[in-house]
């Protein structure tokens, strides 16, 4: 196992809870910056992301070993505090006296630190002779540790799916999986599937499992035959249905993995304009449609919440992908959990003010779909619900709730609607 990998996860670690950095943009720049690649960049990025995904238990552990609190340590003791026990606790094949060694090496690099080393070598010690302390009891701080969930969060899915909010949590962990989407123009299912040696899922006839990892090193990805698409939003470009030939919307489009889709189902041919508001992320979108060889995409840079501006009543089909809480992610991108209650609270007016502007998109007899990747009922029925009472021309059908244990996929939510 190597050191230079502790040290980069440690510094990735530090970043994060000084600045509240993104962990992939933060990994990224790490990863970079230190020339890590292969194993060493594997090992960097599940404990990075491992120790943020844990933060809240492995905290609790800290509390009752340590004599002093925990923010009085400096940023790398915690660092490297937190880097033991995850090491200890749940990555079965580092051994304990490595995981013990390597973190008392990393308070030891740094002349802030090193006098700590002699703490943590004695705290990790501890923690191995004692074993992962858990709480019991079905109350909030009880599941925040467990769970390592923020305690607004257990309490949000308590009272909005009491009968699923268990499953929930312990779904809410990373998993050795990634979906992709088959590019059809260019293959088919059956063909990737047989070149990556990946397996079929139900439900989606152009989808396929492969391991997580660098998906830019797999077999067709520089050919373009596949790209990275979680199978709830595959089902939601389904819910779209767009056809060869339509006018075909997708609001907040970036990176582009719902556009994509959809223009594969309507096999290159019509347009798709993909609207997004940051410049560079319309480029994102770009460059995927060039590898695919989708040339039916239009990425344009604009503001969603005035879409109506651009193709007035002339769209068959618009897709409102708004941005959101990304609750239903929570397993993929970890510091998710770091979120505070009142970022959701601005997001139902800006969501409602793009599923309008989509609607002024439409041509009479359109489908104007809603979708986010979160389970929060404000940012989803709750938004659906006002745009009912509020435009009467408009039906839907019924409401789509995906959830983790029970579907396999991202949480996800999709509303499809249309004239009267």
């Amino acid at each position: 196992m190597s050191h230079s990998a502790r040290h980069t996860a440690s510094q990735i670690l530090v970043r994060c809870e000084k600045s509240r950095s993104y962990a992939n943009l933060a990994l990224d720049a790490a990863l970079r910056r230190e020339g890590l690649a292969g194993a060493d960049a594997a090992l960097c990025a599940a404990l990075a992301y491992g120790v943020i995904e844990r933060r809240r238990t492995l905290d609790y552990q800290l509390e009752s070993l340590l004599q002093k609190p925990l923010p009085d340590l400096p940023a790398g003791a915690r660092a490297a505090l937190r880097l033991g026990l995850y090491q200890l606790f749940y990555m079965e094949r580092v051994p304990a006296h490595a995981a013990i060694h390597e973190s008392v090496e990393l308070v030891k690099a740094s002349q802030k630190t090193r006098h700590l080393a002699p703490l943590v070598n004695a705290v990790l010690r501890k923690a191995q002779a004692r074993g992962l302390l858990l709480p019991e009891g079905d109350d909030n701080r009880a599941l925040s540790v467990r769970y390592s969930c923020p305690e607004w969060l257990i309490q949000l899915w308590r009272e909005s799916y009491p009968g699923d909010y268990i499953g929930l949590l312990e779904h809410s962990f990373g998993d050795n999986e990634t979906v992709i989407r088959v590019n059809t123009l260019k293959t088919t299912t059956a063909k990737l599937a047989e070149q990556l040696g990946e397996q079929y899922i139900d439900g989606l006839p152009d989808a396929l499992r492969v391991p997580s990892g660098a998906i830019t090193h797999f077999p067709g990805y520089e050919e373009g035959l596949f790209h990275v698409q979680d199978a709830a939003a595959q089902l939601c470009c389904q819910a779209v249905d767009p056809q060869p030939g339509d006018l075909v919307l997708d609001l907040c489009a970036a990176p582009g993995g719902k556009s994509f889709t959809c223009a594969q189902l309507m096999q290159n041919q019509g347009k798709l304009i993909a609207l997004d508001l940051h410049a560079h992320r319309v480029g994102l979108i770009e460059q995927g449609a060039a590898r695919l060889g989708l040339t039916c995409i239009e990425a344009m840079r604009g503001d969603a919440r005035q879409a109506g501006e651009l193709v007035p009543g002339k769209a068959q089909r618009v897709l409102c992908d708004v941005p959101c809480s990304s609750l239903g992610t929570i397993g993929k991108k970890p510091d998710i959990r770091e979120k505070m209650r009142a970022e959701l609270d601005k997001l139902p007016e800006m969501q409602y003010a793009i599923l309008c502007g989509g609607m002024r998109c439409l041509a009479p007899g359109g489908t104007l779909v809603y979708a986010t990747c979160t389970l929060n009922p404000a940012e989803n029925e709750g938004v659906c619900s006002r745009f009912l009472a509020e435009h009467p021309d408009f039906r839907a059908g019924p409401f789509q709730t995906l959830m983790p244990h029970k579907d396999g996929t991202d949480g996800f939510f999709i509303a499809k609607f249309q004239w009267r």
